[in-house]
């Protein structure tokens, strides 16, 4: 900057001190100032001001933001869980799609019309993990490429038309449709946050009786507790044997549940403020998890301990087991470890 344009470099002063230049015009103030005596007084002026501005209109935060950031920064993931990368939870999710997929690939006509524990038939089940699925999809602004033009739920049950067709051509019932919809939707759920992880940061609905915002990420390892929960439902009502995920899925599902569980405590009213709960889960899946007993808090050195297979606590989670038949070992305030068992309780998804 010459020394006949001095006088107009004033002019940008401000802007330069601020960085609201642009990056040409920010580098010739810049050879100016170093070169300039009165421009480079006139910088240190410029930045002392704009301190004092800075200082002379910073308010407090409003009271309540501190707990709404570190809320959703908790919806996100829990204090101190390494975050799993997106490919490892859709393949979770993937693998327990298929079990399902493989085991109502077996069932005939009457087994789809059987009941089960709280569903009327079998049906009614996978047309509630479709319709939970496809709240998570619309969440995260998935939608399926090869959904089926048939309607997911009749509170009228088949028409006479339909059931004189199942018995006339039992290969042209419901049932095989009903399956196609929800493996359709949840393919597609695991193929969009395949291709773009980014979706897992979104807030997505978690299904319960509550509808909780979580993330994506703990949405869709919801999606396969459910998925396992439901198939689970139905080996058992066959008399088939349970069939429990990897042990590093397990995991998965305790980091969802613990994560969930001081708001669960809280909204039962039995919450322990400054209090801490050490769960110590044995078996495959094995780990060891320190919950805080009241939402907004940070875990504390252990008040209860509470030792018990990381299988029998997931059963816990989705109200599989009830907390008085819950198989465990404690040691602490029986109360206390009482509120803790009756909150996991009700993480279920049904």
């Amino acid at each position: 900057m010459s020394e006949d344009r001095h006088p107009a470099a004033t002019g940008v002063l401000a802007a330069w001190v601020l960085d609201a230049c642009p990056w040409d015009e920010a580098a010739a103030v810049g050879e100016h100032v170093e070169a300039c005596r009165p421009c480079a007084g006139e910088t240190r002026r410029a930045r002392n001001t704009a301190g004092l501005l800075a200082a002379a209109v910073a308010l407090p935060p409003p009271p309540g933001l501190r707990d709404v950031v570190l809320s959703a920064a908790r919806r996100r993931r829990a204090p101190g869980v390494p975050l799993v990368p997106a490919e490892g939870l859709a393949m979770a999710y993937a693998e327990q799609i298929s079990s399902m997929d493989r085991l109502l690939g077996s069932l005939d006509d009457a087994h789809w019309r059987m009941p089960v524990p709280r569903y009327a038939s079998v049906r009614d089940l996978v047309v509630h993990l479709a319709g939970n699925d496809a709240m998570v999809a619309a969440d995260l602004g998935i939608t399926s490429r090869n959904r089926p033009a048939i309607s997911m739920v009749d509170p009228h049950g088949p028409s006479e038309e339909e059931e004189r067709r199942s018995v006339d051509n039992p290969s042209d019932h419901r049932d095989a449709g009903t399956r196609e919809v929800w493996h359709a939707q949840a393919r597609a759920l695991v193929r969009g946050v395949s291709q773009d992880s980014r979706l897992l940061e979104r807030e997505a609905s978690l299904a319960g009786g509550a509808r909780v915002k979580a993330s994506g990420r703990n949405a869709l390892v919801q999606r396969t507790f459910e998925t396992w929960t439901h198939a689970d439902d139905i080996r058992a009502t066959l008399g088939r044997p349970a069939e429990p995920p990897r042990g590093e899925h397990l995991r998965f599902i305790v980091e969802l549940g613990t994560g969930l569980l001081p708001r669960a405590l809280h909204a039962l009213g039995r919450h322990h403020p400054g209090r801490t709960a050490r769960l110590r889960l044995t078996g495959t899946g094995a780990s060891e998890w320190l919950v805080p007993l009241a939402p907004g808090e940070g875990p504390g050195r252990p008040d209860v301990t509470v030792v018990a297979t990381a299988e029998d606590f997931c059963r816990l989670l989705a109200d599989r087991i009830a907390p008085g038949a819950f198989p465990h070992h404690a040691d602490g305030d029986p109360g206390i470890v009482d509120d803790l068992l009756r909150a996991a309780a009700t993480l279920g998804c049904d």
